[in-house]
Parts: structure tokens; C-alpha cells; sequence
């Protein structure tokens, strides 16, 4: 949509205005400065028409908004939004202490259960939990959907998106049903948990938030005396720290917001980059977890075709240093992922054989390797190194 048609729906729409300046509005859609012909106001005021559908579905959400239908914008505080944040107490306890912690390492996650383990189901939960097995028909479906979910817990991909979201709402940050941005009961825009309102979530990236920051900046430098340099430099503080040290303020610079839009659109960033690194060390960690656990059936049923299938597993696997080891061997020649051997060398996932480099293609007629030191489980190991 055009800065023109954006700056008619935002003279249109009383909601917006007590929200945002028509600047902030454009920015919201990466537009840039204020089109210099704005929309007169006719005299007298007419009486409102109804936005028709071909304007844009911008134009249906905020008026399906305004008369209380959904509450489905993502800019506005929104009681419908998830905000329950589900901890990875299993990630916890490993990003500390590892998959084998000694006995003092217990006793510490022990004077911090509430931490490190999920609370005890009061005694009211458990007893409904056991009651319902005893309900005619529900028992047997809700055992039933058990055994499925167990079942499948191997065989389905893990959910990226929901970790992220999930991460982000410990942050703060939530979103709505279709992933966007939201903000949430008592939320306000203009915070680094709101002001990316709209975005989708999963879609975002440095860039996302850079050509916000590249829009803002330049209209700060034509409506303000910041230099290009000094907009820099707190940008780059931002992104070292995740905050503002300096004093200016809106007020001081004679602008409405847009000042602390640039900080609480880097606050944001910080923040996003932090969640993005957590959630793709929490998906390592649990593709890892469920090759060891099949690694560990498979030693307990005796089944050597069911650890070929976890070792195989390990090869297909994109490199994952809770899986490969802490250095990447790359890819070798048959497109499979190479091990770090922690000897110094890689090692090839097919054959066994000794990756000197790091693209997966060095010596692979190791006499001594192969896939037998590694039948036992010892390629897959947890442990923090």
C-alpha cells in the first residue's frame, strides 16, 4: 500500500490517531517519510462511510476492531493472546550442568526446584488425572491419546515455531493465533515487547528490524540536530547492551515518539536475537535428546536395526554440536554430516573413516574407525565439552 492510501486510512480512523502519529503509523509498514499533501478535513464533518472490502483487509481489521468484532488487531491491547509460558526444564538443567551432572550439581537444582523442575501436580490435579480414567469412554480415549502422542514423539519433525513463540512469551513478547506479533491484557505499543506489533514472528529477522531503524533514523535527521553518527552510535550500544544509556528523550528532541520508537525497536531486536539463539539451542538439544533416547531403546531391546536407524539418524541430521560434536566436519561426498572425533579430526558418518578438514571430504580409510565404537551410544553424548 502506498504512503498516500496509508496516511487516507489513518485520517479515517479516530482509533489510530489517539494511538499513533501518522509517522509512526507509516513506519509501521516500512514507509518513509510523510507524503507532503495530506487529506484535508472536510467542513463540515460528514457523516463516516463504511470502509468497502476492495480497500484492504488494513481497513477491515481496524474497523472490525472498532466495533468490538474479533479483537483481532495485533496493535492493540488484546485479552485473547496466549501468555502462558511453558519453561524446557530438561534444557535447563542440561545448558547448566550438562547430561551427567555430579551429586553437587543435583543438590544445587535441588535448593532450586522451582527452576530447574516442573511443580508437583497438587493433590486436587492428580486426583482428577486418575479420576477421569474411570469416566465410561474418556478413559479409554485419553489413554489412547497418550499411547498416539508417545507413538508419534519420535517420528514428528520438532515444532520450531512454537519453541520461539513459547520463548518469546517468557520474554514478554506475545503473539496471536496466526503467529504475528501482539500486544497483550495492559500492553502498549511504544515498549520494546510491542512495538513490532503486526510482524510475524517466525518471518523476522536482522533485516526486519534494520529497515525500521534505517526509516526511523532518517526522519530523525530531517525533523531533529542528530547526526547520522549519533544515531549509530546508540544503535550500537543498543546491540551490545540491549539498552539506552543516554538521557535524550522525545521531548527534548521536539518529537512525538519516534525517538523512543528507535530504542525500543533495537531493545526489541536484542531482545528477538536472544530468543532466536535459545529456541535453535533448545530444538539441538531435543533432536539430540531423541537420538539418544532411540540409541538407548535400541540398546536395551537388543535390536542392532534400531541403533543403525538412531546412527543414521545422526548422519541425515543437519550439524547440531549436541549431536556432531562442538566443531563442524561439514557434509562429506555422500551429503552426510561428519562427527568431531575430539581428537582433533572429523569423522565420516558412512564410512568411518578420519575428516582431517572442515568440509567433510579429508581421509576416509581410517583403519581403526568405523561405525562400532560407535554402536554403543558413545557418538551421541550430551555432555557439555
Amino acid at each position: 500500500m502506498s504512503p498516500q492510501n496509508l496516511t487516507n486510512v489513518y485520517n479515517q480512523n479516530p482509533t489510530l490517531q489517539g494511538q499513533y502519529t501518522l509517522q509512526q503509523y507509516l513506519d509501521l509498514f516500512g514507509q518513509g517519510s510523510t507524503p507532503t499533501t495530506p487529506t484535508p478535513t472536510p467542513t463540515p464533518t460528514p457523516t463516516p462511510t463504511p470502509t468497502p472490502p476492495s480497500q484492504g483487509i488494513i481497513n477491515q481489521n481496524i474497523n472490525q476492531y472498532q466495533s468490538g468484532g474479533g479483537g483481532n488487531n495485533p496493535y492493540m491491547p488484546n485479552s485473547n493472546v496466549n501468555t502462558n509460558y511453558k519453561p524446557d526444564y530438561d534444557f535447563r538443567q542440561f545448558s547448566e550442568y550438562g547430561m551427567n551432572p555430579s551429586t553437587m550439581d543435583v543438590k544445587q537444582m535441588d535448593m532450586n526446584q522451582n527452576y530447574f523442575n516442573a511443580p508437583t501436580p497438587s493433590a486436587t490435579q492428580q486426583f482428577l488425572s486418575k479420576a477421569i480414567n474411570f469416566v465410561p469412554g474418556i478413559g479409554t480415549v485419553k489413554r489412547g491419546a497418550e499411547f498416539l502422542g508417545n507413538a508419534l514423539k519420535g517420528m514428528m519433525p520438532i515444532n520450531e515455531r512454537a519453541i520461539l513463540e513459547n520463548e518469546l512469551r517468557g520474554s514478554g513478547v506475545f503473539t496471536d493465533d496466526i503467529g504475528r506479533i501482539a500486544i497483550g491484557p495492559g500492553g502498549k505499543y511504544n515498549t520494546p515487547e510491542g512495538i513490532m506489533a503486526g510482524y510475524n514472528a517466525n518471518q523476522m529477522t536482522d533485516k526486519t528490524f534494520d529497515k525500521r531503524t534505517g526509516n526511523i533514523g532518517k526522519s530523525l535527521q530531517e525533523k531533529t540536530s542528530l547526526t547520522e553518527q549519533q544515531i549509530n552510535d546508540i544503535v550500537n550500544e543498543i546491540a551490545t547492551t540491549g539498552k539506552y544509556s543516554g538521557t535524550l528523550t522525545d521531548e527534548e528532541l521536539g518529537v512525538k515518539n519516534l525517538f523512543s520508537n528507535l530504542v525500543n525497536v533495537n531493545m526489541s531486536k536484542f531482545n528477538f536475537k536472544n530468543q532466536k539463539k535459545k529456541s535453535q539451542d533448545i530444538r539441538n538439544f531435543r533432536e539430540a535428546k531423541r537420538i539418544q533416547d532411540e540409541l538407548a531403546a535400541a540398546a536395551a531391546a537388543k535390536s542392532k536395526a534400531k541403533a543403525l536407524a538412531a546412527i543414521k539418524r545422526q548422519g541425515r541430521a543437519d550439524y547440531n554440536p549436541n549431536i556432531h560434536g562442538p566443531n563442524n566436519y561439514g557434509k562429506g561426498s555422500d551429503g552426510r554430516q561428519s562427527f568431531d572425533s575430539g581428537q582433533g579430526f572429523g569423522v565420516n558418518s558412512t564410512t568411518g573413516g578420519p575428516v582431517s578438514n572442515r568440509t567433510g571430504r579429508g581421509r576416509t580409510d581410517y583403519r581403526y574407525g568405523g561405525r562400532a565404537s560407535y554402536f554403543n551410544g558413545g557418538i551421541v553424548s550430551l555432555r557439555r565439552r
